[in-house]
């Protein structure tokens, strides 16, 4: 979503037509994010101000795919201590895991903007001391409008694993799962989807690896080389161009 269809608290102006045509044309979306740090909830809420209808059932978040990877073991801890947001957790604790300060199953860490050093010191004793960790996602920062620099998880996970010494399982994109998961609560799968998004390394690399066709918005980057191998299906500036190309591909 952040920088795909908004900047921090900006929408793009070719946010709603492009989801107006979505829905005119009958084509389902889901919003994913790797951002843990607000619940499904908070997310519906945010968009609902900048003029977007969507219910929690529109979106699949780097904990939703936790979740559902936990719940998948063929023996699932039900102990977790959670370095994250506490709106977040209650998506946990809704799906029947409870919160373990001094004996945990598992360790996960999320995109924690209530960090505390207490709470990061917490965290490295249960790794130090054996628990397995888990990262809801990769990324090291998360896109602003303002001026600050905003360390996301893999910065958190970056750290611990610095001072414990080990290492975390890393979920979220471009985990190709991540994506597939997200097309079985739809009912479709990974081929009738176009995966869009603005990070090659994460957005686009997901897609090509889960067997989907995927959309680079570029912005203002504009025709640049795709890094490292990742070549997207489609290169558009903004929505507005990917609009215009799927109306042409459907011959309008």
């Amino acid at each position: 979503m952040d920088g795909t269809i908004y900047l921090g608290s900006r929408l793009f102006p070719t946010t709603i037509p492009f989801l107006d045509y979505l829905k005119r044309k009958k084509i389902g979306h889901t919003f994913l994010s790797n951002n843990s740090s607000f619940s499904a909830e908070e997310y519906a809420g945010r968009l609902a101000r900048m003029g977007i209808a969507a219910g929690p059932e529109d979106f699949y978040l780097s904990q939703d795919y936790t979740i559902d990877c936990l719940l998948a073991l063929p023996e699932p801890p039900r102990r977790l201590f959670w370095l994250g947001m506490e709106s977040v957790w209650r998506s946990f604790e809704a799906a029947g895991f409870l919160r373990d300060d001094r004996d945990p199953e598992r360790v996960i860490v999320g995109f924690d903007r209530s960090l505390t050093y207490e709470k990061l010191c917490r965290a490295a004793w249960h790794l130090r001391r054996g628990v397995p960790g888990i990262a809801t996602h990769p990324d090291r920062f998360c896109p602003t409008d303002r001026e600050t620099w905003l360390p996301d998880c893999g910065s958190i996970t970056a750290c611990l694993e610095a001072a414990t010494g080990t290492k975390l399982t890393v979920l979220g994109k471009p985990d190709p799962g991540m994506l597939l998961a997200a097309a079985r609560r739809r009912r479709c799968s990974a081929e009738e989807v176009m995966m869009v998004g603005d990070r090659l390394e994460t957005d686009i690399r997901l897609g090509i690896d889960a067997g989907a066709l995927t959309a680079w918005i570029t912005g203002d980057a504009g025709e640049k080389s795709a890094a490292d191998g990742v070549e997207p299906s489609l290169r558009v500036r903004d929505l507005g161009e990917l609009r215009r190309k799927l109306a042409e591909e459907l011959g309008e």
